[in-house]
C-alpha cells in the first residue's frame, strides 16, 4: 500500500477527506507540530523518517481577512512554504497534491472558470496562493494543484454551522446574494483526489461540487432543509464591510477532472443533503 503523508491534517479538509483515504493509501497525518512546513530541514527529515509515496500539502494560511493585514505570513505559509515542500518533492520523487482556490481569480467572469483561464487574484490570500501554485509546479511538474471552492465539513466552523448558530441565537440572519460559487462537501475531494493520483496526472485541476448559487440561495437551501423557522435576509457584500475582496463569481467548470479521470462531481445540493442527513 503507498505511504500518503498529510500535512495540515488537523484541519477542516483532513479531518474529513483523509479517513477516507485511508481505505487506499497508509495515511501519515501530520500538522505544524510534527513538520512546520516553512521549515525545510525539518520537511526533509520527516520525509527520510516517514518515507511518504504522495504527500498532500492541505496545509495553509486561510484566514482571508487575516491575510490583509498580514501578507508576510500568508507569503510564508502559501506561497514560500508551498514551494519548499515542491522542491523536497522534486528532490525525493514523491507525487505532491497540493490544494488552492477559487481566490485566484477575480470573479469578473460570468461563465465557470477552466484551468486555462488567466488568474488575476482580488486579495492578498488569491495572490499568495496563485504565488504557491506557480512555485509548486515550477519546482515539480509532476505535482498536482487541486483548486476547489466554498468548502464546508464536519468537524470545525464553517458556514452552515456559523448562520445556524445566529438563527437559533437571533432568529435574524442576513447572508450575501452577490456572490456565486459551488458550495462543496469537504468528503466529496478524496475520491477525485484519489482518481488524480491513480491517473498520474499533473498541473492544475479545478474540482468542485457541480452546479451553483449565491451564499443567500445556500442559506435558504439549508434552512428549508433543517427546517429553520428564522428569518433570512439577503444582503450586498458592501455592507459586510470585510477587508479582503471576494470573487463575485466563481464558479469551476470541472470538465478537465471528468476528461482525465472519468470521475464526475456530484450537485451540490446531493451533498448538502448527505452532509445534513
Amino acid at each position: 500500500m503507498l505511504r500518503l503523508l498529510a500535512t495540515g491534517s488537523h484541519g477542516l479538509l483532513g479531518s474529513n477527506i483523509l479517513p477516507i483515504l485511508e481505505r487506499y493509501y497508509t495515511v501519515i497525518p501530520l500538522d505544524i507540530e510534527e513538520w512546520d512546513i516553512t521549515d525545510r530541514d525539518a520537511g526533509d527529515r520527516t520525509i527520510r523518517e516517514c518515507k511518504p509515496d504522495i504527500i498532500l500539502n492541505l496545509a495553509a494560511y486561510t484566514n482571508v481577512d487575516g491575510c490583509e493585514d498580514c501578507l508576510s505570513l500568508a507569503d510564508r505559509v502559501n506561497a514560500e512554504a508551498a514551494g519548499i515542500v515542491a522542491d523536497l518533492c522534486a528532490h525525493h520523487n514523491i507525487k505532491l497534491v497540493h490544494i488552492s482556490t477559487d481566490y485566484v481569480f477575480d470573479g469578473e467572469k460570468d461563465s465557470p472558470y477552466t484551468e486555462q483561464d488567466v488568474p488575476n487574484p482580488a486579495s492578498v490570500y488569491g495572490l499568495s496562493k496563485l504565488s504557491g501554485e506557480r512555485k509548486v509546479l515550477d519546482a515539480c511538474p509532476s505535482a498536482i494543484v487541486v483548486r476547489t471552492q466554498w468548502l464546508y465539513g464536519h468537524g470545525g466552523v464553517n458556514f452552515i454551522s456559523k448562520i445556524t448558530q445566529i438563527a437559533r441565537e437571533k432568529g435574524v440572519v442576513e447572508v450575501v446574494d452577490d456572490q456565486r460559487g459551488s458550495p462543496t462537501y469537504t468528503k466529496d475531494l478524496a475520491e477525485p483526489i484519489r482518481a488524480l493520483i491513480e491517473e498520474n496526472a499533473a498541473g492544475i485541476y479545478h474540482v468542485a461540487n457541480s452546479g451553483s448559487c449565491t451564499w443567500f440561495e445556500f442559506a435558504r437551501e439549508i434552512f428549508d432543509r433543517l427546517k429553520i423557522e428564522a428569518q433570512l435576509n439577503p444582503i450586498a457584500s458592501v455592507h459586510l464591510n470585510r477587508k479582503a475582496k471576494r470573487p463575485r463569481y466563481s464558479v469551476f467548470d470541472c470538465s478537465k477532472l471528468t476528461r482525465d479521470t472519468g470521475f464526475r462531481m456530484r450537485p451540490w445540493p446531493e451533498a448538502l443533503q448527505d452532509y445534513l442527513g
